[in-house]
This record gives structure tokens, C-alpha cells and sequence, in this order.
């Protein structure tokens, strides 16, 4: 059976999420301030709801399209699917709330249409903070899958041992897995990744995959200490067979074999 969509969100999807949640939050706290007749509140309580309301319809369209994509087929990708699940039943409880408010403002009952607000605005808190941790699980999970292409063209992927790493060292192959990363230096002499954005690894995590060898950074034409970031084979090798620790408290289901031919999640680049 053939899925509607074979790609995950691109970070233009995800960008677009941030923006929704972060001009709904800005217009509940205009509302939260607000001091104008009932008349003028009531429209703007209908303004503001039917924005989240849209932000809610973008929330599920996204989460529908990555379950339905091959981010399952990763742990890294499940986790995606489960943070974006949790991001809409919450745009989903904010919507309603901003309706139930808009029936006490109809109601003439300040006193429960400020509660409702509040509540409104709870439910959406941290949400943006949710999507940049969306958009990192599905980088590890383009990552991994990568690393699957590469170990079915390379043979030497195969040869060696893994070497045993920790759940940061983990995410931080599946960040260099997908060829395009550059390393710079800072000031301190500490390592950092200058791109993907997003990609936030500690400089411990970096050093540590390039003494182990399973990173190896090349210099860069331009400015001094920048390298470009590629997995060798060990490295290819370690992420395959390394054991992921679940990021939520709740069980996810087994990841599923990824399908032949499956094109890699948008926005991806080598």
C-alpha cells in the first residue's frame, strides 16, 4: 500500500508552525491586556480564535503527513511523531477553549471568559520550544537514514566492530550522517556545528566522536578552523547498531522496516 506522502515536513513547514504559535501567543497576550468595551474585545476574541484555530489545522496536517511518511521507520522519526501529536491535541485544546470564550464574551461573563484566556495560553505553552524539538528529531532520523543508504552501497560499512556510545554521541552520528554538516572552532577552542541549524551538540560530544574516530573533519576553504563533518565507516557502522533510549516517558511502537525506493525526508541534503 502506497502512502499518501513519502517525505516528512520541511523546515519551511516547521517554520511556518513556529510562526502560527508565536503570533497566536502574542495576540492572546493583547487580548489578556485588553481594556476596550465588550464589543471591540468580543471581535477581537474572534480574530484571535480563529487564528489558532488555523495554527490547529497546520498541527494536524503536519502530524498526519509525517505519520504518514517514512519517519516511522526510525526511532528518531517515531519520536517526531509523537511530539507532534502531543503539539496538536494542544493546539487542538487551545481552539477550544478561545471558542468557549467567545461564548462568555457573548454571555456578558467576564470573569469566565479571562479564565478561559488563560487557560488558551496555557495550553499552548512551550509549543514553539516543541517544534524546534521536532524539527532536531527528524534531522537525526534523515540522518539514520543516510547512514542505511550508505551501508548498502559501501561495503566496508560492514567490516570492523561497533563501538559502544552514549544517547548524545548516538544523535550526534545521525547529525553528521547525512554529509552536509560543518564544524567550527570558537574563540574558546571548543567545537560547535555551524550547520544544519538546529543541530545542537555539545562540544564534549564532538570531540569524543572525533577521538573515537567514527567523525572525521576535513579543513574548509574561508574562514580558519571550519571543517566539514562525514562519518566514517566505523561511524556508519556505530549508528546502525547503536540502541537509542526513548526521549518520552510513553512507549512508542517498533520502528518498521523502511520501504524500497522510499525517498528521503524534504528538505534533506547531501
Amino acid at each position: 500500500m502506497d502512502f499518501p506522502h513519502s517525505s516528512t515536513p520541511s523546515p519551511e513547514d516547521l517554520d511556518s508552525l513556529t510562526r502560527h504559535l508565536l503570533v497566536s501567543m502574542d495576540r492572546l497576550d493583547t487580548l489578556r491586556r485588553q481594556r476596550g468595551s465588550a464589543a471591540d474585545q468580543l471581535a477581537d476574541t474572534v480574530r484571535a480564535a480563529g487564528w489558532i484555530h488555523q495554527t490547529s489545522l497546520l498541527a494536524g496536517r503536519l502530524l498526519a503527513q509525517t505519520a504518514l511518511s517514512d519517519a516511522p521507520t526510525t526511532t528518531d522519526g517515531l519520536h517526531a511523531v509523537a511530539l507532534l501529536r502531543r503539539l496538536a491535541e494542544a493546539t487542538t485544546n487551545a481552539a477550544g477553549h478561545a471558542a468557549n470564550t467567545i461564548s462568555a464574551l457573548a454571555h456578558g461573563d467576564a470573569t469566565a471568559s479571562e479564565h478561559l484566556l488563560g487557560q488558551t495560553k496555557d495550553a499552548l505553552a512551550r509549543t514553539p520550544v516543541t517544534v524546534q524539538e521536532i524539527g532536531t528529531a527528524l534531522l537525526r532520523h534523515d540522518g539514520v537514514l543516510y547512514a542505511q543508504e550508505r551501508a548498502a552501497r559501501d561495503r566496508t560499512v560492514t567490516d570492523g566492530t561497533a563501538l559502544k556510545v552514549s544517547e548524545a554521541q548516538r544523535k550526534g552520528l545521525a547529525v553528521f550522517a547525512r554529509g552536509d554538516a560543518v564544524v567550527r572552532s570558537t574563540y574558546s577552542g571548543a567545537r560547535e556545528v555551524a550547520t544544519p541549524l538546529g543541530a545542537q551538540l555539545r562540544a564534549t560530544t564532538i570531540d569524543a566522536l572525533v577521538d573515537k574516530k567514527l567523525v572525521d573533519l576535513t579543513p574548509l576553504q574561508g574562514p580558519a578552523e571550519r571543517y566539514s563533518a562525514r562519518l566514517t565507516s566505523s561511524g556508519v557502522r556505530t549508528l546502525l547498531e547503536a540502541r537509542s533510549v526513548p526521549s518520552l516517558p510513553t512507549a512508542v511502537p517498533t520502528p518498521i522496516a523502511a520501504r524500497a525506493g522510499t525517498p528521503r525526508p524534504a528538505g534533506a541534503r547531501r
